[in-house]
Order: C-alpha cells, then sequence, then structure tokens
C-alpha cells in the first residue's frame, strides 16, 4: 500500500470532523520522510545499541497481526498526548522545543519581541492534568484508530506505524490546545519528525501563523508543510525547502558574519604541529571512527585529537572506547560551544554535519569523511558542491592537499551558497523580529 492511500484511510479514521486533509497531508509527509535512508539507518542503530529495542522489535514483528503491535503503538501515540504540558498563559506567541539546539535556535527571539506575550509548551513524562482531562473527550476517535494501526503493521515496519501514532497523539494535543486560547504566532524548529509536523498542522487547522526558525540544514525527504515566515540556515537550504515542495511566505536566511573568518587568516598555513578536530552526528560508524583515529595517532604532525559528540550521541560506548586508547593526544570535548571547539582544531573532520559549514565559516579547513556516520553519502551535497574537501575512503591524510582546496579563487561562492557571511546574526533577527510582529498584530486584528 503506497504512503498516500495509507495516509487517506489514516486520517479519515481519526478525525471526528469533515475537514481531515491536513491530517492526511501530514501523515503522508511523516510516511515519505520515514522511508529515507537516513532515517531508516538511524533507527537501525538506536536498536543496535540497545537490547532491549531489538527484543521489542523482534517481539512486535513476531505477533504482526495480533492486537499486541498495534496495542503498543496506541500507548506510545497516547503517551505523546499526555506529555504535553502548556505554558502559564493560553494567548499571544507559543513555541516548542524538544532538544536543546531546538531551544537554542529560538530563545533570542522573546527577548527581541516580549511584547507578543510567549509561552513554552513542554514535554515531561509526567502526564499533564489538563491532558488527562482532555483524553476523555478523544477516546473514541483512539478506539477508531486502532483497527487501522493494526492493518499499517501488516505492511510497514512497527517503528514507521508508531511514529504515525506518536503524531496523532500529538496533533491531537496540540488541536485541543489551539482551540482552548487565542495565540497570534507559533513557532517552531523542527520539522520532519512526528511533533514537529503534528505542531504545524494543528497551528493551520487554527488559523496561527507558523513561524520556522531551523537550527541546520535540512535532510530530504523534507515535510512538505506551510510556513507564514521562516529563517534558514543558508541559500542552498532555502532551495532544498522549495524543491522539495514546501510554502514559505518569506524567507530570511540566518546571518553569519559575526562568526566569518577568512581561511587560514594570517599566515596562510598549517602549523606544523596540528591539532584535529572529529565533529560526530549522533550515528557514529564506530569502526570507521577507530580506523580515523588510529591513522591519525601515527602521524608525527598530529599532535592533538578533539573528538566532539553530537548532543544527542548515539553512541553508548564512546566515553569507554575514548579511555581504553589510553593516549592522552585523544580527548572528548567538553565545551558547550561549537566555536570554542571549532577554535582549538586546527583542522576539522566531519560526516554528515552542519558543524561542517561552522568549521568552513570560520577559516578552519575541514574534510568531509565518508561513512564517518550511517547517512548516505554526501548527504547535503557539500563535496558535490564544491564546499568541503572530500577525504577519500581510504583516509589518505594530505594536510596540503586540504589546504590547496580552500585556496581555490571560486571556493568563496560555495561558501556564500551555505553561509550567509553577508548580513550578521543581529540585523538578520531585527528584520526576521518586524515580521513577526505584523504576523501577529495582523492576526490579534482579524480575530
Amino acid at each position: 500500500m503506497k504512503p498516500s492511500s495509507m495516509a487517506r484511510e489514516f486520517a479519515e479514521a481519526s478525525a471526528n470532523e469533515t475537514r481531515a486533509y491536513l491530517l492526511y497531508r501530514g501523515i503522508k509527509s511523516l510516511l515519505r520522510c520515514d522511508e529515507a535512508e537516513v532515517v531508516q539507518g538511524i533507527a537501525r542503530y538506536v536498536m543496535s545499541q540497545h537490547g532491549s529495542l531489538r527484543r521489542g522489535a523482534r517481539l512486535m514483528e513476531r505477533t504482526k497481526g495480533t492486537p499486541l503491535p498495534a496495542s503498543m503503538a496506541m500507548l506510545g501515540g497516547l503517551n505523546r498526548f499526555l506529555e504535553v504540558h502548556e505554558g502559564e498563559r493560553m494567548d499571544g506567541a507559543v513555541w516548542i522545543a524538544r532538544l536543546s539546539n531546538e531551544r537554542r535556535a529560538i530563545e533570542k527571539l522573546p527577548q527581541l519581541l516580549p511584547e507578543l506575550g510567549w509561552t513554552r509548551w513542554t514535554f515531561r513524562r509526567r502526564p499533564a492534568s489538563s491532558a488527562l482531562s482532555a483524553l476523555s473527550s478523544s477516546l473514541r476517535g483512539w478506539r477508531r484508530i486502532f483497527g487501522i494501526v493494526k492493518r499499517l503493521h501488516r505492511r510497514i515496519e512497527f517503528f514507521r506505524a508508531l511514529r504515525v501514532a506518536e503524531l496523532i497523539g500529538y496533533y491531537t494535543r496540540y488541536l485541543n490546545l489551539f482551540r482552548s486560547g487565542r495565540f497570534s504566532l507559533a513557532v517552531m524548529s523542527s520539522h520532519s519528525n512526528p511533533h514537529g509536523i503534528a505542531f504545524n498542522l494543528a497551528a493551520r487547522r487554527c488559523g496561527v501563523p507558523v513561524v520556522l526558525i531551523t537550527h541546520g540544514m535540512p535532510i530530504r525527504p523534507v515535510a512538505r508543510l506551510s510556513y507564514d515566515l521562516a529563517l534558514v540556515h543558508c541559500e542552498a537550504a532555502r532551495q532544498t525547502y522549495m524543491e522539495e515542495g514546501c510554502r514559505i511566505d518569506r524567507v530570511f536566511l540566518h546571518g553569519r558574519r559575526q562568526e566569518y573568518s577568512p581561511m587560514l587568516a594570517g599566515e596562510g598555513t598549517l602549523p606544523e604541529r596540528m591539532s584535529v578536530g572529529i565533529f560526530l552526528c549522533k550515528d557514529v560508524n564506530e569502526e570507521r571512527l577507530r580506523s580515523i583515529v588510529s591513522r591519525l595517532q601515527k602521524d608525527s604532525r598530529v599532535s592533538q585529537i578533539l573528538i566532539r559528540p553530537h548532543p544527542k550521541n548515539l553512541w553508548l560506548g564512546l566515553d569507554a572506547w575514548i579511555a581504553s586508547l589510553d593516549d592522552e593526544r585523544v580527548r572528548r570535548t567538553t565545551g558547550d560551544s561549537v566555536f570554542h571547539d571549532l577554535k582549538a582544531s586546527d583542522i576539522v573532520l566531519g560526516g554528515n554535519s552542519s558543524v561542517l559549514v561552522d568549521a568552513v565559516t570560520a577559516g578552519r579547513p575541514s574534510g568531509y569523511v565518508p561513512g564517518l556516520d550511517y547517512g548516505s553519502r554526501d548527504l547535503h551535497s557539500f563535496v558535490a558542491r564544491g564546499l568541503i574537501y572530500p577525504v577519500d575512503d581510504e583516509f589518505s591524510f594530505d594536510a596540503e592537499a586540504i589546504v590547496r582546496f580552500y585556496q581555490r579563487p571560486d571556493w568563496s561562492n560555495a561558501l556564500k551558497l551555505f553561509a550567509n557571511v553577508d548580513e550578521d546574526e543581529t540585523s538578520v533577527l531585527a528584520r526576521v523580529a518586524a515580521s513577526m510582529r505584523d504576523l501577529a498584530m495582523a492576526k490579534v486584528a482579524a480575530g
């Protein structure tokens, strides 16, 4: 069964209203996004790190066609419904952020626009009392969905059926909150996952303008959502959203001039003794990382190897492995700021991570290492579009070749595609804030 037909069936069963179109589109987008290689790879990686998840997945497959998998998926959806806690007020601008990078992307805006009256919906394991009260009125809809979840699992993996149930749980809860208040703006940073898609859909369903403030490069496929305004990573990111079918009425690019330094500023060469930073994605290819570190340990010019894990690092054994090397040159970074760790690195290595854009913006020669994570090769087209030096599969570490790559006269054009170094963060945020104020005032005036 195609994602589109599965989505339509799910939406029709989950909505007590005649207008199920938005939810249908959202479920279709989620099913499409979850078919991506990077999502499938992360799901497999997470299960490889947790024995309980592997056992649970096997149980769900063995019991396919019985009520158990559908019951577990529905429990996941109900948990998502109950975990959303409303803020102190039910009007003004509302925002959500599950992860620290999402929070950092948004948290400056309430300071710039205090007159909007901000509130944040949070996520906690302990159920919200208002959610428990609202649950009783939606139980009939959940019972109707149960049979569809059961049929859905016969056609796709359990984790994808679970994610659809989670999307419906979030959507139902958000819809309840939006309808209970008088909100003028809905601000988000995450998309293409259940909680982000659901927030967007519920706000649109209630006529609340939606603002997207991104925290990194989008990964294709992107959920086909609509936004009244967006602040995106760079011009290449803007092109991706448009090509993927998103509708954005007004787009701004993050300002990076305050972070910009000319490549190899100063002497224009690398020091005789170098510090190499390895910046990881959440899904670490452990074998590849081990081989790279081993190669660098044998290089007489490498004085230090700094390993910076992703804020949501999924490799449980990372710290134990670093300790097992018993090499004072190899250490895990401890700084919260990515730019602090970039300054401590003479050369940066990474996989499918937006941190490579941060590195070259800060004037640090960087290399894309294929296979360092489980995403598809050159996921963001950093190599294809001439931004990042491609390290070969054998990892023939050639510092001089990396330097020559960044001395190309046309390299600055590639940088401007991925980093808006012509504008600073403050000026861009001021323009974004002015546009958000206009959106909120128009919403309030419209009632």
